[in-house]
């Protein structure tokens, strides 16, 4: 009942998210070298598409392909509808031989006449890859296409842009990822665990922490190594959040345990949430009149050993595994700093700190 009433207080305080992205061309698919890019409207061919090391000696940002133009007043179209409802974010990495103006314009079509409203407007004057960002907050009207256009300064040669990429933002939204974590604790144990937590509106964010359970005590949540209650965000910034807890020494062996740590805005605009859950296990299984596993030393400076016949499967504090393989007696392994979870034919699980 708990976790419901939780749920239903997210859900009522925060607002709805248009967060996603609309549009992404990295130029990868079905381009052909010193053709117009597929899916753009160029129509006097002043953009084409490059691979590699061409006769300018580009390497694209992400990728092999990419588009450029050595004209002096260049244009390329692609539908992309816009809405008075939403807003919007703009990404670009761009270099240039000189010094470029290049313009992010909407419209009603894919032409010049077309183009109605101009959105932004970069300079971009390096000769290394530089990501542009920039958000749209309104727009006047329903728009159906946008345009990029491109203006040379004096001297300028070549502009090269890659990952073009049109995100719907919301001012105030906020994510953790994951979500949630799932592992097994022994009743008495502390346990580590870390996650991110995102600020994807394009507002900055003043963020209050409330862990919640009825299982856990000495919550901490930490950023850089200093205990937080709260924190500030940026827009488009993402933050490690890391927790300790200890699971009460009272719960019995097979409780569904949880932790929730519910993330609020100041303006109570919007909420996300963070899950710990856990299930309480016996420290070890005695089977044949030995111990299952055993791990030493712990926590570890790297080198760690571990004892136990069967499948040994290690994971980190993300869930992510890192390591799988079967052992019989006894093996030495070497792991980077961090927790994680260490579990013997799918049954015993242990945790491991390495500093």
């Amino acid at each position: 009942m708990k976790r419901f009433v939780i749920t239903l207080l997210i859900l009522l305080t925060a607002r709805l998210a248009y967060a996603g992205t609309i549009l992404f061309d990295g130029f990868e698919y079905a381009n052909h070298d010193g053709e117009t890019p597929v899916g753009w409207v160029c129509d006097d061919n002043s953009w084409l598409c490059g691979y590699l090391d061409k006769d300018h000696n580009r390497t694209p940002h992400d990728g092999n392909w990419y588009v450029y133009t050595n004209a002096n007043d260049s244009w390329m179209f692609m539908e992309n509808m816009m809405s008075t409802q939403l807003r919007y974010r703009y990404y670009f990495w761009a270099i240039s031989d000189g010094e470029y103006d290049v313009e992010f314009w909407a419209g009603s079509g894919p032409s010049q006449s077309e183009m109605t409203t101009l959105l932004l407007t970069k300079t971009v004057n390096t000769s290394e890859y530089q990501q542009f960002m920039e958000y749209i907050d309104t727009v006047a009207v329903n728009y159906q296409y946008f345009g990029i256009h491109a203006i040379a300064h004096e001297g300028a040669y070549y502009l090269t842009i890659d990952d073009v990429q049109v995100d719907m933002v919301d001012k105030y939204e906020i994510t953790v990822t994951p979500p949630s974590y799932s592992t097994t604790l022994t009743p008495g144990e502390q346990t580590g665990f870390s996650f991110m937590f995102n600020n994807l509106g394009y507002e900055p964010a003043n963020v209050i922490i409330t862990p919640s359970s009825d299982y856990f005590t000495d919550i901490n949540l930490s950023i850089d190594g200093t205990v937080v209650t709260t924190f500030h965000a940026e827009p488009n910034e993402s933050l490690e959040i890391r927790g300790v807890a200890t699971m009460l020494p009272s719960i019995e062996i097979g409780t569904t345990c949880w932790i929730d740590i519910l993330f609020d805005l100041d303006c109570s605009c919007a909420s996300t949430m963070f899950t710990l859950w856990a299930i309480a296990e016996e420290e070890s299984v005695e089977e044949f009149g030995y111990t299952a596993m055993n791990i030493y030393p712990n926590p570890s400076t790297g080198d760690v050993t571990i004892e136990g016949d069967g499948i040994v499967t290690i994971t980190n504090i993300l869930g992510q595994e890192v390591l799988s393989k079967e052992i019989m007696g006894k093996e030495t392994l070497t792991l980077g700093y961090g927790i994680y979870f260490i579990k013997l034919n799918n049954r015993l699980t242990k945790k491991l700190i390495v500093k």
